[in-house]
């Protein structure tokens, strides 16, 4: 059984930054596969990363596919997994017909946590949004900032690891899409479980390759 040493968490400030992102770190231990995409938010780049591993060319194809993303009964719009390079692993997944778990707390969870951490009942959704928009979780530059790095250390960052742990339990083959910031703090505890990964710096463009391309453009006025 896979468990996560939570107390080998380390925050975001004194994580060690594994190369330019997105990458993708690959984990085999026994049987079992983790594809972990350590991704940066820019769709292009990142859904090169996704259709990279749901290609089952390179890697083997995923049992289950484990997404940063709020876990709400919400509707999943199509202008949404277009732009959101998160979704669009858990859109890609359940095209394939591969299970997808959003494995990150709901927005009412967040709250609680930082209610908890911050001794504050009259926190509103306001702030939870200027939290999570704060610009990375730190204790030195402000409040919103210091409540991004209590809300990933006491909540997100331990909810996400459990799910992962529980993914490589149930299944053998685990992609895992999360933010790259996200991966620097998990390292030490899945490593712990799985072992020390190789890692994926580069993967083929899937709009193809344009490194040889010169554009010559001709003028019409």
């Amino acid at each position: 059984m896979f468990t996560p040493n939570l107390d080998l968490y380390v925050p975001f400030e004194d994580s060690e930054r594994m190369g330019k992102s997105p990458y993708i770190a690959v984990f085999r231990k026994g049987g079992k596969h983790l594809i972990y995409i350590a991704e940066n938010h820019i769709a292009n780049e990142s859904f090169d990363m996704t259709d990279f591993c749901l290609s089952d060319k390179d890697l083997p194809m995923p049992d289950v596919a484990v997404i940063e993303f709020e876990n709400e009964n919400r509707p999943v719009t199509t202008g949404l997994i277009q732009r959101n390079s998160l979704i669009y692993t858990g859109a890609v997944a359940a095209k394939k017909g591969i299970p997808v778990v959003f494995a990150d707390l709901s927005q009412d969870e967040m709250l609680d946590v930082l209610r908890k951490q911050h001794n504050d009942q009259t926190l509103t959704t306001e702030d939870l949004i200027k939290t999570l928009r704060a610009g990375g979780p730190s204790t030195k530059k402000g409040l919103y900032n210091l409540m991004s790095y209590n809300l990933n250390k006491y909540g997100r960052d331990a909810y996400m690891v459990k799910n992962i742990a529980a993914a490589l339990n149930k299944y053998n083959v685990v992609l895992v899409t999360m933010g790259e910031g996200h991966y620097r703090t998990h390292r030490l505890i899945i490593e712990d479980m799985m072992g020390t990964p190789e890692y994926i710096n580069r993967v083929p463009n899937s709009r193809g390759d344009f490194s040889t391309t010169e554009i010559k453009p001709i003028k019409l006025i």
